[in-house]
């Protein structure tokens, strides 16, 4: 076994860490504080290469594999999980079942522009009534004359209030089932789509929005694949996702972890640093074990979705691992910084209220429970 980065992904490391530092950081607390997201972030990330990162290079990608998406996620989330989380909405979940299910023509006008950083996208998924239940989604999509009308609404949308076209998931027949669900791409804006701007207690750096839709029309050739039932495109989009959004909050608990080691070195408290008593050695010991944890799971996951293995429960273990870790190392940051955490000037209250997302972003850790234990049984066992 290599556990080894190679020297592509170590310097992929270095240009993204610098990139964040330099260009990102200055812009975290301000985004923070007005709740809207530089937008020309995107373009900055096309010209590193980070926005095709995942993609093959005959469709505009820079044809990197997933440990080199799960680098790029985890040091844009050590400075900023909020821009993280614009970053993940837009190049995966927005754009991936283009390129995985999409026609020619919805690659070259939707797929090619958003990897260009031209276009931004967002995912229609969850809905006010629906929570994480995706097959009872109540937006209906009923065929028409060259095309489709839509009615429903959406909730919780990252990027929905900039962005120029959205991955939108609706039902095209009563059925509980699969096959009755599937994918339209909307261009954005749209007289039939109102999107209101949602005030947020954590990831405030990104836009999120509520979307109402009544009487949408979407022709037929926006239709992904112009096909219908593409619900397991969905599923497997939100499988390889997971693994994304595990790095990304494995960034935000690095970076939280590093604040507090930093501060334990530097704060005095009875003629010597508060690193030298226990308590806190002990709080900053069982932190970084946390992040190294984390760490591991995340890169074999990636590992494994490179190899093509990767599996539903086996991302809802990296997700629900590295999620519940960073929420423990982020609260750590807090009490190692006590009254300092709650001072704008540091970052650890924002790394906290951004960790304490993802205990429900991208699926609920309940839900990534169901996942895992759904159909255990003695061949699962661990050897």
């Amino acid at each position: 076994m290599d556990f080894s980065f190679s020297p592509e992904h170590r310097l992929l490391r270095e240009t993204v860490r610098r990139h964040a530092e330099a260009e990102m950081k200055p812009l975290a607390a301000e985004a923070d504080d007005s709740e809207r997201f530089p937008a020309h972030l995107f373009r900055r990330w096309d010209e590193l290469g980070l926005l095709g990162a995942r993609y093959p290079e005959e469709d505009g990608g820079a044809g990197m594999d997933k440990v080199s998406d799960c680098i790029i996620r985890e040091e844009l989330g050590r400075v900023s999980q909020a821009f993280c989380a614009a970053y993940s909405a837009h190049s995966h979940l927005g754009i991936w079942p283009i390129w995985r299910a999409g026609t020619a023509m919805q690659k070259a006008e939707y797929l090619r522009p958003a990897l260009a950083g031209e276009k931004v996208a967002c995912f229609g998924l969850s809905e006010p009534d629906g929570g994480s239940n995706i097959r009872a989604m109540k937006m209906r999509a009923e065929k028409v004359a060259g095309g489709y009308r839509i009615n429903g609404a959406k909730l919780y949308i990252t990027n929905a209030p900039m962005a120029d076209f959205m991955m939108l998931a609706a039902r095209t027949a009563p059925d509980l089932k699969p096959s009755a669900i599937s994918l339209f791409i909307v261009r954005l804006p749209d007289a039939a789509v109102q999107i209101s701007h949602l005030k947020k207690e954590g990831l405030k750096g990104s836009e999120t929005g509520l979307i109402s839709i009544e009487d949408l029309f979407v022709p037929d050739d926006h239709v992904l694949g112009e096909r219908e039932g593409t619900y397991p495109v969905i599923l497997d989009s939100l499988t390889e996702n997971r693994v994304g959004v595990a790095a990304s909050v494995l960034g935000v608990a690095k970076g939280a972890y590093e604040e507090a080691l930093d501060y334990a070195r530097t704060r005095i408290v009875a003629g010597k640093p508060i690193l030298q008593y226990q308590a806190v050695a002990h709080r900053l010991a069982d932190m970084v074990t946390d992040v190294e944890a984390a760490h591991w799971m995340v890169y074999h996951g990636a590992w494994k979705v490179d190899q093509g293995t990767i599996d539903h429960a086996a991302a809802a273990k990296i997700k629900l691992f590295a999620s519940e870790a960073a929420l423990r190392v982020t609260e750590g940051a807090m009490r190692v910084l006590a009254g300092a955490s709650i001072m704008r000037e540091y970052s650890a209250g924002r790394h906290h209220r951004d960790a304490m997302v993802y205990l429900f972003g991208e699926g609920t850790s309940d839900v990534q429970r169901n996942l895992i234990s759904r159909g255990m049984g003695e061949e699962d066992l661990l050897p």
